[in-house]
Order: structure tokens, then sequence, then C-alpha cells
């Protein structure tokens, strides 16, 4: 009982801190990369998005927990489509003074990654960008008007990595 109504995060605050992923997604935020801007292979298929909207540490563990039946449903999807012979394809080098953004879906949330190459093609800049970062802010508003028992419970239903936030 004590996940219910503990570590309450409003969808409008979850919305103005801009948080991510099941985090995000127990607010009521339905945003997904894969769903909302699908690359390879989700725009293949169907993506279910699990979605709370009461902003509990209870929300946050039922949206991870339908989650993992929407990736089964996903893993069956994809492998319905696997077709016969190559994979892969042949890696391209990058264009001398380039650069590139990466976005995909993780399992706390968007994950992004800059690259930058030099004029000879070597990696200039790399800069990932773990969803920890944009969730641990929150955390300071979920505590609020919980006893402090709870903070553990509160604090590990972010589940934020630590190092992540470091990159």
């Amino acid at each position: 009982d004590r996940l219910y109504t503990a570590g309450f995060l409003a969808p409008d605050i979850a919305a103005a801190f801009g948080a991510l992923g099941y985090v995000g997604r127990a607010s009521g935020q339905r945003f997904d990369v894969r769903k909302n801007a699908p690359y390879a292979p989700y725009d293949r298929v169907k993506v279910r998005v699990p979605l709370e909207t009461q902003g509990d540490i209870a929300s946050r563990f039922w949206v991870r927990d339908k989650e993992i039946n929407a990736s089964l449903h996903l893993i069956e999807d994809l492998i319905d489509q696997l077709v016969d012979g190559v994979l892969a394809t042949e890696w391209k080098a990058p264009k001398a003074d380039s650069e590139g953004l990466g976005i995909v879906e993780g399992w706390r949330g968007e994950i992004v990654s800059f690259i930058r190459f030099d004029g000879d093609n070597k990696i200039a800049r790399f800069y990932p960008r773990d969803p920890s970062l944009l969730n641990w802010p929150v955390l300071e508003k979920l505590v609020l008007n919980n006893i402090v028992p709870d903070f553990p419970v509160c604090n590990k239903s972010l589940n934020g990595s630590y190092s992540g936030n470091d990159l």
C-alpha cells in the first residue's frame, strides 16, 4: 500500500521537467521515440506505449510491468518479419568534418548521442545524454509531502543512473 500515493509526480510537473521514459509515462506523458519518431525497426511494427496517470510509485511500477509485455509483443512482431539472408549492411565511413545526432528509446527514456568528426575523419567530439539527466530533478518534487522512510523507495522508483548523469 505504501507505493500508492507515495512519490507523487503530477502530470503538469512531469511535463514541465520533461520527465522521460516510464517516469513520464506514469504521470500521463505519452512520448516514446519509437512511436513518436520511429526508426528502424520500430517503423515497421505497432509500438504499444503503456500509460498511467496517477504519477505515484505504483504507477511507475505498473508502467514498467506493462512494458515487459509490450516488449514481448515487439519481439514477436519483429521475429515474424525476419527474412532469410544478410541482416546487416556494410559500414560506410562518415564524411570528414561532419556531425550527427542520434535518438533512441532506452528503458529509462530517450538516449541522445551527438558525434562530430574532424577533417581527418576521426572522432573529435562525442556526447551521450542518458535520460537520468532529465529525470533526476523530478526527485525533488516527488519526495514532497512524503515521510522520510519513503525517500529510498521514491529514489529507486526513478531508477536513475548515477554515472549516466555524469556523462
